[in-house]
């Protein structure tokens, strides 16, 4: 049975750059969905413009799949809920947007009912005493 799988920003990089991680773009096993924030990430590390073709394209395929994940107005809900129950025990820093961006990027995969899979595990460990999501460690 194929699982829904969401991945994280910084695997793609490792993917795109460097060819790693290729076992998890498997349609047979994995569907995959993006997260808006992942694509928002990827856009800030574009260098020219044969990326931001190669990108566009890439979004394009998520829109026509209807894979791109855009928050309904429970989600949004609950990433504010969220993100203030981690302010207030010292487990969100409200100046970094990259604690933001992987809130949102949990309360999208709890939307969908998908599995994140990431390298950044230690803070989609503190997301979840906000979040009821799923994620997966990459090394």
């Amino acid at each position: 049975m194929q699982r829904k799988i969401i991945i994280d920003t910084g695997i793609y990089i490792d993917l795109f750059n460097r060819g790693l991680h290729n076992e998890i773009i498997n349609p047979f096993q994995n569907v995959t969905y993006l997260a808006y924030p992942v694509l928002h990430e990827l856009w800030m590390g574009l260098k020219d413009r044969r990326e931001i073709r190669l990108l566009t394209a890439w979004r394009d395929r998520f829109i026509q799949l209807q894979r791109l994940i855009v928050p309904t107005v429970t989600t949004l809900v609950l990433i504010g809920e969220a993100c203030l129950q981690l302010k207030a025990t010292g487990k969100l820093d409200p100046t970094h947007p990259k604690h933001y961006n992987d809130v949102t990027i949990s309360a999208a995969a709890r939307q969908v009912g998908a599995t994140i899979i990431t390298k950044n595990t230690k803070d989609f460990q503190i997301i979840q005493s906000a979040i009821d999501f799923d994620f997966e460690g990459l090394d």
